[in-house]
């Protein structure tokens, strides 16, 4: 009996090891391709695996040495990468390589990729604090929406012809994809760590535990827009201009842990901020989910996957009146993604957990 007790001890200590070297390095990135079943994930040692998601396993690895990687986004089975520098390049059909698609280094000092969206041949992109840039992969353009006001850009979502920006000042605007016109709608009461479409708009996870819903039109706010005015503003032509000039550019490593305890004191800092101009209660609705951060977000079909601060993952319907937890993993949940009957919780320690949807 002691020594079947002893390898079933060694077993679990075996196991238990795995699991902690799995989560030893903290994650800058991450995304998943639901048309090959890919997850790549970028760590604190510039090192992107790419995991097949039937056993996590990688099945490729490319290690960064010029530069750093700070958005990741799947355009179908084909991988982008947003860098430090202001680059954003597409990886090759086997991970192994890169070659650059767009450089925005010419825009500010700072002007690392902080949000990345690839889809119908155009590149929507964050650089720095507040630049929102499209670009059209076949012809080229390059456009930039003014986004007067904004401090810090917190969340990105790209919609049916028109995205949802969120800043750290809890401000959001909407952007015209067309023709890049940017209106600022208002304050929320938390800043926004996270973003997903919704049947009826938008829904933004809040440093506050809550989930604030925006009832937003992408069709109806185009249409407005494009009665409004058939030309692009000076300001947006300005900045368009802009583009094409150059300054000079100093690069900056950044420690990582510093920059998950800034964000942090700043999620908490900013949860019972007040607002000038907050969205009104026609506009918007509040639910409470959680006395935690809610990290991440996700929506397949009537059903919202919530990833938490304290490693939780909820599910609930589109009504917020049904709630149970799924799973939880052992540190904050940074990304939730789809995959058929399973959603897969990646945490920032690395550590990335598959649970089964319940019915």
């Amino acid at each position: 009996m002691k020594i079947i007790a002893l390898v079933c001890a060694l077993f679990v200590f075996s196991f238990a090891s795995d699991v902690s070297a799995t989560a030893s390095l903290d994650v800058k990135s991450c995304a998943y391709s639901e048309q090959n079943k890919t997850l790549a994930v970028y760590d604190a040692k510039n090192s992107l695996k790419i995991l097949n998601q039937k056993d996590l396993k990688p099945i490729s690895k490319f290690d960064v040495k010029t530069d750093e990687i700070t958005s990741l986004a799947f355009d179908g089975a084909n991988l982008y990468a947003g860098f430090a520098s202001g680059e954003v390049a597409k990886f090759s059909d086997d991970f192994s390589s890169f070659a650059g698609m767009l450089n925005l280094s010419n825009l500010s000092l700072d002007t690392q990729i902080t949000h990345l969206h690839v889809a119908k041949g155009k590149i929507y992109a964050v650089a720095g604090k507040d630049a929102f840039v499209s670009y059209d992969i076949a012809s080229k353009k390059l456009t930039r929406a003014n986004l007067n006001g904004a401090y810090r850009i917190a969340t990105c979502k790209i919609l049916n012809g028109a995205a949802l920006i969120t800043s750290w000042d809890r401000s959001v605007f909407s952007v015209n994809l067309s023709t890049m016109r940017a209106k600022n709608l208002g304050k929320l009461k938390s800043v926004a760590l996270s973003a997903a479409e919704i049947n009826s708009g938008v829904i933004f996870g809040l440093a506050s535990g809550e989930i604030a819903s925006l009832k937003f039109d992408a069709d109806e706010n185009l249409t407005n827009e494009n009665l409004a005015s058939k030309q692009p503003s000076a300001a947006n032509l300005a900045a368009e201009a802009n583009l094409t000039q150059t300054s000079d550019k100093e690069n900056a490593s950044v420690n990582l842990t510093a920059v998950k305890n800034t964000q942090n004191k700043a999620d908490l800092n900013l949860t019972n901020g007040k607002a000038n101009a907050n969205l009104t209660d026609a506009e918007i609705q509040i639910y409470k989910i959680s006395n935690s951060r809610i990290k991440s977000l996700l929506i397949m079909q009537d059903k919202v996957y919530i990833g938490l601060g304290n490693g939780e993952i909820l599910r609930s319907d589109a009504e917020f009146k049904q709630i149970e937890k799924i799973g939880k993993n052992s540190d904050t949940v940074i990304k939730v993604f789809n995959d058929e009957d399973s959603v897969i919780a990646v945490s920032i320690n690395g550590e990335i957990q598959i649970y089964k949807k319940k019915s």
